[in-house]
């Protein structure tokens, strides 16, 4: 009887999640140098603090961002280690992919691979819902899911190298390389899902770090999703 109920409950949970209308989901973007995962965190403790007040889920809010990580590792079942660089917006050089081709271990995955498990892993991530995703070109990645919130975090440079010398202990040239660098390679990643040249209005909202406090930026973002009636 024990093992019917529990068949019972597995089949119904499954069923309702599969019924259930994607998200809600909300991603942020940035510029090198906009403290993106603070931010994150400080909206996932408001939508929480929100769940306490209206009526009991199942789901709790959540961020994510190298969880994407271990996820896609499993997917193509490799050592995270081997497509660590997808992660950090790089690609591999012909001489580093013809290098990690010949491992006899079957580890090797081409970048097109791994990419498109990320694509999958953060999809049904969005799909799930109740979950903050920070970078990986989430916003193109949900952006047709109803209950969604997308949003992109900008800054004057000036500003950006100068939080970039604080964070990484850097000396100010070395944090404008960074920065163009970093830029450059988030910009590649997205568009490789964009399928098209990047353009801001893909975001809901913009905001400006430089003026804005992140209890700001938070309050703004909670406010926006309660609009969308995502909370």
């Amino acid at each position: 009887m024990e093992n019917l109920l529990i068949k019972y409950f597995e089949a119904r949970i499954k069923n309702e999640t599969k019924n259930k209308e994607p998200g809600p989901v909300i991603t942020i973007s940035r510029e090198y140098g906009c403290p993106s995962k603070v931010l994150a965190g400080i909206v996932v403790d408001k939508l929480r603090s929100l769940d306490q007040e209206t009526p009991a889920h199942p789901y709790r809010w959540r961020w994510i961002s190298r969880e994407v990580l271990e996820e896609s590792a499993k997917d193509l079942k490799v050592d995270p280690r081997h497509i660590n660089h997808i992660f950090d917006y790089q690609e591999r050089s012909i001489i580093d992919d013809i290098l990690a081709s010949t491992r006899k271990d079957g580890s090797y995955k081409s970048d097109h691979a791994i990419k498109k498990s990320v694509g999958k892993v953060i999809r049904s991530m969005g799909e799930h819902g109740h979950v903050v995703i920070v970078g990986r070109a989430g916003v193109v990645l949900n952006r047709d899911i109803k209950k969604s919130l997308h949003i992109r975090l900008m800054a004057p440079l000036e500003w950006r190298i100068n939080s970039t010398m604080q964070m990484q202990n850097l000396p100010k040239d070395k944090a404008l390389e960074m920065i163009i660098s970093k830029d450059a390679n988030r910009k590649r990643f997205l568009e490789y899902y964009l399928g098209q040249k990047f353009q801001i209005q893909i975001f809901d909202t913009v905001y400006n770090c430089a003026y804005l406090t992140l209890e700001e930026i938070a309050d703004s973002i909670v406010y926006s999703a309660g609009q969308r009636k995502m909370i």
